[in-house]
């Protein structure tokens, strides 16, 4: 912006009144910000090296491996199942894992598939019922609710003006 107006004061000819308003509200917005924050602008214009450095503080991260799961079921995995020995599939043939990490994925597709044709309205509540079991975070949980909740309105909307008894207790 500067270099802008150093350009326009040294060359005779005009610029057009649009770019000069244009120019005019980006200034001004620039001395508005720089009002917020003065004391910041001030000590890097005593030192403007010794305000880049920055504080270093070393910090311990322990990164958590998940455990791996291969893709093909022992019958002791088929028989465990939450399910009565059921496993869900999902798209592809695949067994459907409902993990603490891959919660909010399974939560994202829900979303985006509310409100198309021809989504099983129930079978989205129980995944997010199972959703809500696997939750280990306070964060998580609040999030499958306020999906699960919404949802439970949906699946009211066919039915007429109200929510079936057992969706409403539920």
């Amino acid at each position: 912006m500067t270099e802008t107006i150093e350009k326009q004061k040294v060359t005779p000819k005009k610029m057009n009144a649009i770019n000069q308003r244009g120019l005019n509200a980006v200034r001004q917005k620039i001395r508005k910000n720089n009002k917020d924050y003065a004391a910041e602008i001030d000590s890097y214009k005593e030192d403007a090296e010794t305000f880049m450095k920055e504080d270093v503080e070393e910090e311990i991260i322990v990164e958590k491996k998940p455990p791996k799961r291969s893709t093909l079921l022992s019958q002791a995995e088929l028989i465990s199942a939450d399910d009565g020995g059921f496993t869900t599939i999902g798209a592809g043939g695949k067994a459907m894992y409902y993990t603490p990490e891959g919660i909010l994925k399974q939560l994202r597709t829900i979303l985006e598939a509310r409100g198309r044709k021809n989504t099983d309205r129930l079978e989205q509540i129980r995944v997010m019922e199972k959703l809500f079991d696997v939750a280990v975070t306070e964060y998580q949980k609040i999030r499958v609710l306020l999906t699960l909740i919404p949802t439970r309105f949906d699946l009211g909307t066919n039915a007429g003006n109200q929510m079936s008894q057992e969706q409403w207790k539920l």
